[in-house]
């Protein structure tokens, strides 16, 4: 459906992406936000119209003289928000920057999400897929925003989309995936979608219009605490979901050096990035996408096996004085942090804080169990982490980042070999801009003192 005027909401990547790629077609469009900066600036000179103010009355003031138009929303904006009524009630089409991508794209589209390591996947797929002579581009909510792959020249074969849940509120037809995979559901963002329910349908708009005879993935149910595949056929009774995991249940499953499929099927993965009861079921899901868009199994293996994990994901940045020091930043929920602590060197000095988006679940009695044998807590919901850790294990408040790792290479020469890991199962932006910023400052810390 050709886009003749739109109204964009919000001016971040995503909305810039949105805008241009919009403009670069001849649309009108207009650019609504609080505050005019640099960014507007530069999509005024492009032929934007920046509406300031409050955005849902620069909707209601734009939309009834543009019929039929399209108002483009920033994943950031809730559905909740007034912009939203006030497109709807303008008789705005009401888009999400992905769908509108995709539309403009045209080709052919790999969709995941999950509650944690959707960008390893991503990534994953995109290497291989590439280096197998099918050019695949990341894109969505990690890498380039998928407006802007819709111009790329020469243009991908494939685009591979990181799906949050904030862009799924809004997806509609145009999100069409050959695959689909929903990795796996811990309890995440639930400030904005109020509870694990919503959360998980949010999640499952993934396969709401999966391309005739694609593929479907889902955890298997006995590596599913969070029930994906009961809530997905009930929502999609007429869809065939293939199950992966670790459980011996799961038609593509993970053990330890292989991954194996329901037709046979072994690839060896043995001393891989993915090669661990954490990650292993991630890999699985790789697996059977990648042989569903042609890969054989030798080279989804090699593809495996030759992964370069992203920054701020369990990487290592320092080793030294009998400690290896470990960044993974992306930890942003418990879930993740508890995962990166299994994944980690034993004993391990936890690093973890900073503004938390759910209730704090995770015991000191869990922690100690995986192995920490101290916990330094950092930023808004540090002292609460300290006192709830503290008659379990060590817990020591440090306030900021720079204490923590302080106190951890103090600590970690009576534990030797041990590893400091930065994990801190919250959002940054308490006092980071965001998450890399935070672990490139633990990076710079961990070079210093290691």
């Amino acid at each position: 459906m050709e886009t003749r005027a739109a109204i964009v909401l919000g001016a971040g990547a995503s909305g810039r992406a949105a805008a241009r790629a919009l403009l670069r077609r001849g649309a009108e469009v207009a650019v609504a936000v609080r505050e005019p900066d640099g960014a507007t600036a530069a999509l005024a000179a492009e032929g934007a119209a920046i509406l300031a103010g409050d955005p849902a009355a620069s909707v209601a003031g734009w939309g009834p003289r543009h019929a039929g138009a399209t108002a483009v929303f920033s994943p950031g904006i809730p559905p909740s928000a007034p912009e939203f009524t006030a497109a709807r009630a303008a008789g705005l089409r009401v888009r999400g920057e992905l769908c509108l991508g995709c539309e403009l794209f045209g080709g052919r589209v790999v969709a995941i999400t999950g509650s944690k390591g959707k960008s390893s996947v991503v990534k994953l797929l995109a290497d291989a897929l590439s280096a197998n002579g099918t050019p695949a581009v990341p894109c969505g909510n990690y890498g380039t925003p998928v407006c802007e792959i819709a111009d790329l020249r020469p243009a991908p074969a494939v685009a591979v989309a990181e799906c949050s849940s904030f862009q799924l509120e809004t997806a509609d037809e145009a999100l069409a995936p050959e695959a689909a995979a929903v990795l796996n559901l811990s309890r995440d963002h639930l400030n904005r979608h109020g509870t694990m329910e919503a959360y998980l349908d949010a999640k499952l708009r993934i396969f709401d219009h999966l391309a005739p005879g694609g593929l479907a993935l889902v955890p298997a149910p006995a590596d599913d605490p969070g029930g994906v595949l009961a809530r997905a056929a009930a929502q999609h009774p007429a869809l065939r979901f293939a199950t992966f995991g670790a459980a011996p249940s799961a038609e593509w499953r993970w053990a330890p050096g292989e991954v194996r499929g329901p037709g046979g099927e072994r690839l060896a993965v043995a001393g891989s990035y993915f090669d661990n009861d954490v990650l292993g079921p991630a890999a699985a899901c790789a697996a059977a996408i990648l042989l569903r868009l042609g890969l054989a199994p030798e080279a989804a293996a090699a593809a495996i096996r030759g992964f370069e994990p992203l920054p701020h994901r369990m990487q290592r940045v320092a080793e030294g004085r009998g400690a290896v020091w470990i960044d993974n930043s992306k930890a942003t929920n418990l879930a993740a942090m508890l995962a990166s602590v299994r994944m980690a060197p034993k004993p391990a000095l936890l690093v973890a804080g900073g503004r938390i988006k759910e209730d704090l679940s995770v015991g000191g009695v869990e922690l100690a169990a995986l192995g920490v044998a101290k916990a330094y807590t950092i930023g808004e919901c540090g002292e609460a982490m300290a006192r709830a850790w503290g008659g379990a294990l060590p817990a020591e408040f440090a306030g900021d980042l720079g204490r923590a790792c302080e106190a951890a290479a103090r600590d970690v020469a009576a534990l030797h070999p041990a590893s400091v890991l930065l994990a801190p199962g919250t959002a940054s932006f308490d006092q980071f801009r965001s998450f890399e910023e935070r672990g490139d400052r633990f990076a710079a810390l961990a070079r210093r003192l290691a």
